[in-house]
């Protein structure tokens, strides 16, 4: 079974001071050796968040994004996955999902994951089963 990454496990993975993190260092352990699916667009929604934390956090999520890139699939966002996104995201202006929250949609659905490690209730509201705990 494979499983997507989504931006919350790797910054609370990363981040001591977020309330999650001790969460998503369990999960990390409890699925080592399983299969884990993300996108550049995640990875860079990670560093995007560390960009401002200071030398020491834009390392550590450096690092952490050059681990996802070996130890994961990293699916490549391209034009047709952006512009696929672009139009689920323009087709439901009543939920909040963003543009990355669409493109995780898509990869998941075209590879058929039904588990997302993250605690993001818009994966839920499309019908995906969240994983973090």
């Amino acid at each position: 079974m494979e499983y997507f990454v989504d931006t919350w496990l790797l910054i609370a993975s990363i981040d001591r001071e977020d309330e999650h993190h001790l969460r998503a260092l369990r999960i990390g352990a409890h699925l080592r050796g399983a299969s884990l699916v993300t996108h550049d667009a995640v990875l860079t929604e990670v560093l995007a968040y560390f960009c401002e934390e200071g030398p020491y956090a834009r390392s550590l999520a450096v690092r952490a994004v050059r681990h996802a890139i070996v130890a994961y699939n990293v699916i490549p966002a391209d034009r047709p996955i952006f512009l696929a996104a672009l139009d689920r995201y323009a087709a439901r202006p009543d939920k909040e999902y963003s543009l990355v929250d669409c493109m995780s949609m898509i990869v998941m659905e075209e590879r058929g994951i039904h588990h997302v490690l993250s605690n993001d209730h818009h994966f839920a509201q499309a019908g995906f089963h969240l994983v973090n705990e």
